[in-house]
């Protein structure tokens, strides 16, 4: 690995630990907080993705050169590889609705903030989420996984990747980054079974929206139920009095 590639990882790598770390402190990173309730910062949530998005972008694509195409549509699939992603796949969405579910029981119990926010907002959020995504998987287990492991072999390569998708949860919860293992390491053998970066940015996207957009639902149904039993209510007291 080339020092100025070197620098150029680490320097990348160091600004969007940075700039997580002062998400995290500002309470702008997560659509969703641990408590089951929405952001209160919208406008600095979706600000915060884009940043991210760009920043990342900018470093895959200067590191991979012309090789971004071929790294993202690369063609090496046999049956086994993809049998075991799509089984991947199933047990990713499943991990994302049961844990939707839960938070969504957890916001129901709590008495934390009710915060009201428009369609608009969600649909703004869900795009610059997937851009996020998509820039950050290109970047992490894209341009630096294979870099790593062509430079220093597949097992170092992978050890590497996890550790540093650990650290940069490291301010988050317990659960989460424990998580952050058996997740990091399946994407990371995904992309180099496939020698591509898109098995990643498939899962990772699929995650996270199947897991955010399941809420919002559930919170939308539940709102609607709530709406129309008060409704009921306010007429059965009208029609006793």
């Amino acid at each position: 690995m080339q020092t100025s590639t070197f620098l150029l990882y680490l320097i990348s790598y160091c600004l969007f630990f940075m700039l997580n770390w002062k998400q995290i402190k500002k309470g702008s990173q997560r659509l969703i907080d641990e408590n089951g309730n929405f952001t209160s910062k919208p406008i600095q949530l979706i600000s915060n993705q884009l940043s991210g998005a760009i920043l990342l972008g900018i470093a895959a694509i200067i590191t991979l050169k012309n090789n971004v195409l071929q790294l993202l549509f690369n063609p090496e699939i046999t049956a086994n590889t993809i049998t075991l992603y799509l089984l991947t796949f199933i047990l990713i969405l499943f991990l994302a609705f049961k844990q939707s579910k839960n938070a969504f029981k957890n916001r129901n119990q709590s008495s934390g903030n009710t915060t009201q926010l428009s369609t608009l907002f969600f649909c703004s959020y869900f795009i610059s989420r997937a851009l996020f995504l998509f820039a950050y998987e290109l970047w992490l287990r894209g341009s630096l996984l294979f870099e790593t492991a062509n430079n220093f072999g597949i097992s170092l390569a992978i050890f590497n990747n996890v550790f540093l998708y650990v650290l940069l949860h490291i301010f988050n919860s317990k659960k989460e980054l424990l998580a952050c293992i058996p997740f990091g390491i399946s994407v990371c053998i995904s992309n180099l079974a496939f020698q591509a970066v898109w098995p990643a940015i498939i899962l990772h996207i699929s995650f996270s929206l199947a897991y955010e957009i399941n809420f919002y639902l559930l919170n939308l149904i539940h709102s609607k139920t709530q709406s129309h039993e008060n409704f009921n209510n306010r007429s059965y007291g009208t029609n006793r009095s």
